[in-house]
């Protein structure tokens, strides 16, 4: 009977031993959080371009796109073109009727002579004075009168060519040999191609970060290809209003040497650069700990020979994506290879000093130049 109440005894009494040991101790310095290194992946830090972009939809537009029309009225007597034809600058387009305009120049060709002649004539009596003073005049005027008609004729017979105002493709023709054509009339139209112009939209929250300058890339895709076709180029226009319906505003780019591929109309996936850090500090946005002491990284530092953990405050900067720019704050730092804990920081008991087991990250941040979706 004795032995049966001492053996309950005895366990109480190890039991209250090991809760005063356990209370006196405290979690952190004997439990496995403490003494037992924690597994943590890591980047190496390093400096990157960080490219802000936006992407929208648009459409090619030629470099100019012109509606050839007669200056004159007139009968057509000569088309010297073919549709879809390519046209160097002052190519000859068609020709009016000018028969009445020659006769017309010739006359005045004719008068223009005689007042010439007059004018040497009053000339040579000046010198002797046997003329008035207003004489001469009268004969220097009417010289001068007479050039003026006859060029003034001249301009009116150029005018019965219709030249190309500018190097380009031409479209189907309008009108034909014997019509009747005047200044309303429209013979063709020419487009521009040595450059093309792509068309789009940007959200009125976007506009402040797009202006003159700012870089864009045109993507089109043809029929079936699987690559698209990309070109760069820069933005030239930006309305000044925005419209009320959509929220948006028109812009417009110029694309530097299209590939002979792309045609005004064209369906363009467009993506504008609003906004480059170059070679900044990039880490994951897993890699950020927000608390009470602000934004910190947790990098894997050396202490006694061995990995243990160190906070780091930092300022955020650009994000795109899921990487984002930092910057040390004082007297805090930051260097090229700093070994970074790259996610799950939030869920790690550590603490600083905290030993760590870390390990390359089996996932690396994306390649250099990456930009926002």
């Amino acid at each position: 009977m004795k032995l049966a109440r001492v053996v309950p005894l005895l366990v109480l009494l190890s039991f209250a031993l090991s809760a005063c040991r356990s209370g006196r101790d405290g979690p952190n310095a004997g439990g496995p959080s403490a003494r037992t290194p924690q597994r943590v992946e890591y980047i190496e830090l390093a400096r990157d371009d960080l490219r802000e972009t936006l992407d929208v939809t648009g459409t090619l537009e030629a470099n100019d796109s012109i509606v050839i029309h007669p200056e004159l009225a007139g009968i057509v007597r000569e088309i010297a073109f073919a549709e879809g034809q390519f046209v160097e600058k002052g190519a000859l387009l068609a020709r009016l009727d000018d028969a009445e305009l020659r006769a017309q120049v010739a006359e005045a060709e004719a008068r223009a002579e005689l007042a010439r002649i007059n004018r040497e004539r009053a000339d040579a009596l000046a010198r002797d004075r046997t003329i008035s003073q207003a004489e001469i005049d009268q004969a220097r005027i009417d010289e001068r009168a007479a050039v003026a008609a006859l060029d003034l004729l001249r301009v009116r017979l150029a005018r019965t060519r219709i030249v190309a105002p500018v190097s380009g493709v031409l479209g189907s023709r309008r009108l034909a040999v014997g019509d009747y054509a005047t200044p309303a009339s429209v013979l063709t139209t020419l487009d521009d191609l040595s450059a093309l112009k792509v068309r789009f939209r940007v959200p009125e929250r976007s506009i402040p970060q797009v202006r003159p300058g700012t870089s864009v890339t045109a993507r089109v895709r043809l029929g079936n290809e699987l690559t698209p076709i990309e070109t760069e180029g820069e933005v030239f226009f930006v309305s000044a209003s925005i419209d009320p319906m959509v929220r948006a505003s028109e812009v417009r780019a110029i694309l530097r040497d299209p590939p002979e591929k792309l045609r005004p109309g064209m369906f363009a996936s467009v993506r504008i650069v609003l906004a480059t850090r170059e070679q900044v500090f990039v880490v994951p946005e897993a890699a950020l700990l927000a608390g009470v002491r602000g934004v910190q990284l947790i990098s894997v530092a050396e202490k006694d020979g061995r990995p243990v953990a160190r906070f780091v405050n930092v300022e955020t900067g650009l994000r795109v994506g899921p990487r984002v720019e930092v910057r040390p704050v004082p007297p805090h730092t930051l260097e090229v290879g700093q070994r970074i804990v790259s996610s799950g920081v939030g869920a790690l008991t550590l603490f600083p000093d905290a030993p760590l087991n870390p390990v390359p990250a089996f996932v690396e941040l994306r390649p250099l130049g990456s930009t926002a979706q």
